[in-house]
């Protein structure tokens, strides 16, 4: 029985870990959007020059105002071998409210361009709507 319950207290204390672990996630993304897709910046490019040119990406591609962001970084490394692939963008905006408006809140936002602007979710939250749409593709199976 001691042994069930030293168990049960480690499984409780990993959970509860975890949970803090994405609070924190998500309190340091609450400012953020994600955009994938968008086109790296030209490789020879110096790392103020690569910012520059997110920047402008942003004001004229995607329409946000530069007064809207604070900062914008790329997520992840390059990778030489997939030439084609583009990281995510990151867009840290002002505050909360504007990125309620420009991921018409939390629902996601296509731009003219053609480009998605979405809340910049914490890998437990990904996880949990990746597994919510499985779920309701499945429902929709069921039915027809």
């Amino acid at each position: 029985m001691h042994i069930i319950s030293q168990s049960s207290k480690t499984v409780v204390e990993s959970v509860v870990r975890q949970l803090d672990t994405d609070k924190v996630e998500r309190e340091k993304r609450r400012c953020n959007v994600v955009v994938l897709s968008a086109p790296e910046p030209k490789k020879e490019s110096s790392t103020e020059e690569k910012r520059k040119e997110d920047m402008q990406f942003c004001s004229r591609v995607l329409e946000i105002p530069l007064t809207d962001i604070e900062e914008c970084w790329r997520a992840g490394k390059v990778d030489e071998s997939k030439p084609e692939y583009c990281r995510p963008l990151i867009i840290k905006l002002k505050d909360e409210e504007l990125v309620k408006e420009w991921t018409k809140d939390g629902k996601g936002h296509k731009t003219v361009s053609g480009y998605w602007i979405n809340k910049d979710l914490c890998a437990a939250d990904r996880k949990a709507n990746f597994l919510s749409r499985e779920e309701r593709r499945k429902r929709v199976q069921k039915k027809n």
